[in-house]
Order: structure tokens, then sequence, then C-alpha cells
């Protein structure tokens, strides 16, 4: 009788473990998905560009870098709305998840409609990247169309982060494969020209993202005040501005939206000045060939993070801190499996990869080389990926927040460009070698900090007042907080 005690013990546990292991999955497919039909939407472009040549190749990138400078700050304050919205659930509080959701779309717009302030500055911000003027010009053409998306995909985040929040994934999955089929179509039509639409070059590629964000919006929006989502989250009656609400997703956002916007620019830096200028442009344009498939594995990562932020939030409020370490424990062993695996192909057949999308002798050799150091960092990303999300999911976002923005400008802009000068005879793989030792240390870092306990002693909710009327009896979410 004794001996059967541990193994019932241990039964339990390890179907404990395997539920865990199928809410995360449950969650991750889906976003998984979702980020991941973005990228096939950009290599679709990418594609698509190559056939106008190498100025198009190499001015793909770093355009998109430039337009993700001004968009990021936007981005990551309201995606913290995800957050919010989560430990909401966990809390049985469905008004405010919508309520949150609602706020996160008034900062979207306000936002984005600020941005549009940026057109005629557009031309000198190129001009300033130093590329030849064949690139400059597509640059150009491509960030004057794509300015106008910035409101819309900041909103979409919003909106995804409320989905995402209340463990509904697949909203936000089936909105981007229709918004990303649509992008396809138009871009294509739009690049090459069809009938009487004419040919707009790499513009037609904006263009095409344009109508595909702004697509996707209204389609979340559609989703969001059905009556499916209404009726247990109210969604129809929060749509007033509250100020609390409002500025305790800023409050916690900011922080998060500066380190978006000092990670883009210092890629954007990296990519434009530390590659494009000191090397020139078959190292651009091999660096972009490179990422193509870099982010073949960093965005279903990003994709696992978001649902390891809204398990996290979950648990959180619902006051279970083991829950939240198990669900990301459990997160990590599954990227390290994907990556792992990634990793062995890029590095066995890295050349054949490069060369499908540029044959060019020297342009494989050069991408080749950074396919290496892909190699080397991917297992470290996926701890940073994943801890980074997971802190986000506790509201623990000022300490990662300093630790991006110190390492990023010093391991990378000034570790890249001493190497550059000192070694200059390495090529763009000096830089690279300099991002390889970046994502290697933020992994272990923000390892670190979740071990360290710190974000078990943040209250989200601190700016709010506990009344009868806030608290919610928990037959109101029912079946709300099922996931799909």
């Amino acid at each position: 009788m004794n001996d059967a005690v541990p193994q019932i013990k241990s039964k339990i546990d390890a179907e404990a473990r395997r539920q865990e292991v199928r809410n995360v999955l449950a969650m991750s497919v889906p976003i998984v998905i979702t980020t991941c039909s973005r990228m096939v939407m950009d290599l679709a472009d990418f594609k698509m560009i190559s056939y106008l040549g190498d100025s198009a190749q190499g001015a793909m990138m770093p355009a998109q870098l430039i337009m993700w400078v001004f968009m990021v700050l936007g981005m990551g304050t309201v995606s913290m709305v995800n957050t919010f919205v989560s430990q909401s659930l966990g809390r049985e509080r469905p008004h405010d998840t919508s309520a949150y959701a609602w706020q996160g779309i008034y900062l979207s717009f306000a936002y984005g409609t600020v941005c549009w302030l940026l057109y005629p500055a557009l031309p000198r911000i190129i001009a300033w990247t130093g590329h030849s003027p064949s690139i400059a010009a597509l640059e150009l053409a491509y960030c004057q169309a794509v300015v106008f998306a910035i409101g819309p995909t900041i909103a979409c985040e919003a909106l995804a982060g409320f989905f995402n929040g209340i463990h509904k994934p697949k909203v936000t999955m089936w909105t981007a494969i229709e918004a990303n089929v649509l992008n396809v179509i138009l871009s294509l039509a739009l690049i090459f020209g069809v009938g009487p639409i004419p040919a707009m070059g790499i513009a037609g590629a904006a263009w095409g993202t344009v109508f595909g964000v702004s697509y996707r919006f209204v389609r979340l929006l559609i989703a969001f005040l059905s009556s499916k989502y209404h009726q247990p989250y109210h969604t129809r009656t929060t749509w007033r501005i509250e100020r609390d609400k409002l500025l305790a997703i800023v409050r916690v956002g900011i922080p998060l939206g500066l380190q978006w916007v000092s990670d883009v620019m210092v890629w954007m830096l990296f990519i434009n000045i530390l590659i494009g200028r000191l090397f020139g442009d078959m190292h651009l344009i091999a660096s972009n060939v490179a990422w193509q498939y870099m982010r073949i594995a960093f965005m279903p990562a990003i994709g696992v993070g978001i649902a390891v932020s809204s398990l996290v939030g979950k648990a959180i409020g619902q006051g279970d801190h083991n829950m939240a370490m198990r669900y990301t424990r459990t997160a990590v062993l599954i990227l390290f499996g994907y990556l792992g695996t990634l990793s062995v192909v890029y590095l066995v057949y890295r050349a054949e990869l490069i060369a499908w999308f540029n044959p060019d002798p020297e342009i494989v050799r050069i991408a080749s080389g950074i396919m290496i150091c892909a190699v080397i960092f991917q297992l470290s990303d996926a701890l940073g990926i994943t801890y980074n999300a997971a802190l986000r999911g506790a509201g623990d976002t000022f300490w990662p927040a300093v630790l991006f923005v110190i390492s990023h400008w010093v391991i990378v802009i000034g570790g890249g460009l001493a190497i550059a000068l000192l070694k200059p005879e390495w090529g763009s793989i000096g830089p690279w070698l300099a991002a390889t030792v970046l994502l290697i240390f933020l992994g272990f870092a923000l390892w670190w900090r979740w071990r360290s306990r710190a974000w078990q002693k943040i209250d989200l909710f601190s700016h709010e007042r506990e009344t009868g009327a806030e608290q919610t009896d928990s037959s109101r979410v029912g079946s709300a907080v099922r996931t799909d």
C-alpha cells in the first residue's frame, strides 16, 4: 500500500506535465502560425522584389528597419495589453479585459497620427544612410507608402493582445492569414502591374502591406465587437477612455516600447552603417538574404514567446507563480528542439539556401558565413526570447529594457564598430560576430533575471481601488477562460 502512493503521485505529476505541454502547444501553435504567416508574406515580398534586381534586394530590409524604428514605440507600449488582459482573465474580471483593449486601440491611432508627420522628413532620413543612389531611391519609395500602415499595425497589436490574452489565439491566426493572402495578391499586382494597374516596383510591395494590415484591423475589430465576445467580455460597452487603465498601459509599456525603439535603431544602424556603408552593397545584399532565414528561426520563437506571456499572465493573475515557471520551462525545451534542428539544417545546407535567393558566388560566400553566426547564437536566442516574454507576462519590463538598451549599444554598435575598424579584412562577419556575442549574453542574463524571482513582487493593478462593483463572479467568465 505504501509503495503504491509514490507511484500514484508520480503518475499524477507526469500527467500534469503532459497537460502543461498541451497548454503551451495549444496557445503557441496558432500564434506561431500568425507570426509565421507574416514572415511568409515578407519572404514572398522579398522573393517578388528580387526579380527587380540586386538594388531592390539591398533596399528592402534597410527600408523596413527605418520604418520599424518609428513603429515599435507604439507597438511595444500596446503589446502590454496582452499582459493586462491575461492577468485580468486570471483575476476573473472579464469587463477589464475589453476595457484595456479599447485603451490600446486609442493609443495606437493617436501614435499613428503623430507618425504621419514623418512623411516630409523621409528623404533626409534615407539620405543619411549614405547608401548608393539606386538603393536609396527604392528605400524612399517603400517608406513613403508604409508610413500609412503604422496606426493600423499598432491597433492590430492591441486587438491581438486582447484575443491572445483571453486565450483565443485562433482569432489572431485566421485574420493574419487572410490579411497576408490579400497582401501577396495585391503586392503581386502592384509590383509588376496587371491590366490597367501600372507596375509600381518596390512601392507596390509597400502598398500591399498597407492594405493587408488595414484589412486585418477591420477583421479583428468586427470579431472583437461580435456577440461571441461581447457577451462574456462586454466589448461594446467598455469603449470609454479610462484614464487609470490607459496610463497603466503607458506606465508599464513605455519601457518596453523604448527598448524596442532602441533595439530597432541598433539593428538599423547595424545593417545600414556597419554593414552597408562600411562594406558596400554586396555585404548589404548578403545580410539581407541571410536575414530571411534568421526570420524563419526567430519568428516562430517569438510566437511561442507571446503564448508564454499569456500563460504566465493568467497564472500570475490566479496567484500561481509555480505554474508560471513550469510553463516557461516547457516553452524553453520546445524551442530548443525546434532551433536545434534548424541549426543543423542551416549548417549543412547554408550555401544552397542562400543560392535560392541569390546565386551570385560572392553573395553566397558572405551570407554563408553569416549563417554560421546564426547557428552559434540560436539556442541562446531561444532563452532570451522565452524569458523576456515570461518577464513581460509578469509585468517586469523596466529591468529588461535597461539591459537591452545598454547591451545593444555597447556590444553591437560599440563592439561591432571596433571589430570593423580593427579587422576590416573580416568584412561584415566582424559586426555579425558582435551580434552573436550579444544574443548569447542576453539569453543567460534574462534567464538569471527570471530565476531571481524579482518579478513575483510586481503588482500591475496597484492603480485600481478594489470596490464591490469591480469584483466579478467567476461564473461570468465560465466558458470564456477555456483555451481554444
